[in-house]
């Protein structure tokens, strides 16, 4: 799709959970692309810890292992991220009110990877766990989060086991980047 070479480029920051600068990671998303696959193409962050690389639905919305908090990359607090839909669909409703997620202190701000489109800049962040479902309120026995239950999944571990199949499902991205096109 020719077309999708025009669409605007947006800047999707994961941050490191415990407010690290230097675990930043910055990445071009093509407007409209979900945020799992723009993840997964680029190869340099996972929306996924450890084994849920490999064992995930792909983007089915049905696992919960992509779920993420999403800001805007605006200084205003207030403001709302831009991603499509804004708010959790049914699908997310249901998967992040089903344990490990949905407790009391999730962050409402959580959605998952694989149902969101990236329609501007926006911050990441992912926590520890195999769903990533680490509560920014866990703590360290001393009222701080603990550096385990708040470190981003390493970059390095960022491989995709399957390829362009890792989202062959997504039917919504536009389907090729600007540094694919370059790359033919």
């Amino acid at each position: 799709n020719e077309e999708s070479f025009d669409l605007p480029q947006h800047t999707v920051t994961f941050r490191s959970a415990a407010g690290r600068p230097d675990g930043d990671i910055s990445f071009f998303a093509t407007d409209g692309e979900i945020l799992r696959t723009s993840c997964l193409r680029r190869g340099l962050v996972s929306p996924h810890n450890g084994n849920a690389r490999l064992i995930n639905c792909r983007g089915l919305g049905t696992c919960g292992t992509c779920a993420v908090e999403i800001e805007s990359a605006c200084s205003t607090a207030d403001e709302s991220p831009s991603i499509e839909p804004p708010q959790r669909n049914n699908l997310e409703n249901i998967r992040l009110e089903f344990p490990p997620h949905g407790s009391s202190d999730q962050s409402p701000k959580l959605r998952l990877a694989c149902q969101v489109q990236v329609r501007g800049d926006i911050v990441v962040t992912k926590r520890a766990g195999f769903w990533g479902q680490a509560s920014a309120s866990t703590t360290d026995g001393e009222g701080g989060a603990s550096e385990e239950e708040t470190t981003m999944v390493d970059p390095s571990d960022a491989k995709t086991y399957f390829g362009e199949l890792e989202y062959l499902l997504d039917r919504r991205s536009p389907q090729k980047s600007p540094e694919d096109r370059d790359n033919r």
